[in-house]
């Protein structure tokens, strides 16, 4: 008698199970993101050392990292677009710029209400300045940084996962 260790059994899984237990996943996932940036964003006005948050943006970048490397991959990527495109009146392209402005815009809020409480020292007008003064040049700088960055992500994935994709359907 042999063991099987290492050797993966062959057995047909329930369709419907395989689904919810993908579902459940993804939400999982989400919810370890929504925790990890919570954190971040408390400890960041509770404890402004940097060295504090380095774990959860770890978490953060490596399982997006991860998510979008296997999906481009495995060639789910240019299908999810494809599927994405046919059912939405806003093209996937479309809404990669959007979330690139959203993210810019977060991004510069979080920077300039960041720089109003580190240095403002009570002063409202101070704050204020600050603020503003962060906010706009925030806004300059990474508004484009974030849209482009995303276009550029999304057409190099999807046009990699559509070469994958191509690929494995000339191995079977």
């Amino acid at each position: 008698m042999s063991l099987n260790w290492f050797k993966k059994k062959s057995v047909v899984e329930d369709e419907r199970i395989v689904n919810l237990k993908n579902k459940l996943y993804k939400e999982v996932y989400v919810l370890i993101m929504i925790i990890c940036s919570i954190s971040v964003i408390i400890k960041s006005f509770m404890q402004p050392e940097a060295e504090s948050v380095w774990l959860e943006m770890l978490i953060i970048v490596g399982g997006s990292l991860y998510f979008g490397i296997r999906s481009v991959g495995l060639g789910i990527y240019s299908d999810e677009v494809e599927v994405h495109d046919q059912r939405s009146k806003i093209p996937f392209s479309k809404r990669t710029a959007i979330w690139g402005l959203i993210i810019g815009v977060i991004f510069a809020l979080y920077l300039g209400i960041h720089s109003a409480v580190l240095y403002g020292n009570g002063n409202s007008a101070t704050e204020i300045k600050y603020f503003l003064t962060v906010f706009i040049f925030s806004l300059i700088i990474y508004i484009p940084f974030f849209v482009g960055l995303n276009i550029v992500t999304h057409y190099g994935a999807n046009k990699m996962s559509q070469k994958m994709s191509k690929d494995d359907d000339l191995d079977e």
